[in-house]
């Protein structure tokens, strides 16, 4: 390799040892989508759930005063340590009714951040992982 080639080849390379960095803070932190002042607790029954990174996210139908139903989606951890509290595609998927704890969007629409599920049988698992999320508020 002569020595432009390599004089290209370190610029690149330190170019992609500042970008990383920047990269990886370009990833959302908790409190920019989401309210910690609006702590909820919410029943539904699951419609979907999207097992992906960096954030899984789970849609659930629930019935509102009026008896309506709004469709809500929760962001959730991430898949690997979501299985490493048994939260699969067995324990959680269409029609299973839940329970989760989190907090609201803070774009006021139907959507969330959850931090705690709780599945049928009572089995209750911490389900977000926000470095910079709130411990979950006390459910019902």
């Amino acid at each position: 390799m002569n020595r432009k080639s390599l004089l290209i080849a370190g610029a690149v390379g330190v170019a992609g040892l500042v970008a990383l960095p920047a990269a990886s803070l370009a990833h959302h932190a908790f409190a920019a989508e989401f309210d910690s002042s609006k702590p909820l607790v919410i029943d539904g029954v699951v419609t979907k759930v999207r097992f992906v990174n960096p954030h899984s996210w789970i849609y659930l139908d629930v019935r509102n005063k009026d008896g309506s139903v709004t469709n809500w989606g929760f962001e959730f951890g991430t898949p690997t340590s979501l299985r490493s509290s048994n939260i699969t595609r067995d324990n959680v998927h269409a029609g299973v009714p839940i329970r989760l704890a989190g907090y609201k969007a803070k774009n006021g629409g139907p959507f969330g951040y959850a931090t705690t599920v709780v599945l049928p049988g009572g089995r209750k698992v911490q389900t977000g992982s926000a470095p910079d999320a709130p411990p979950p508020p006390v459910g019902k």
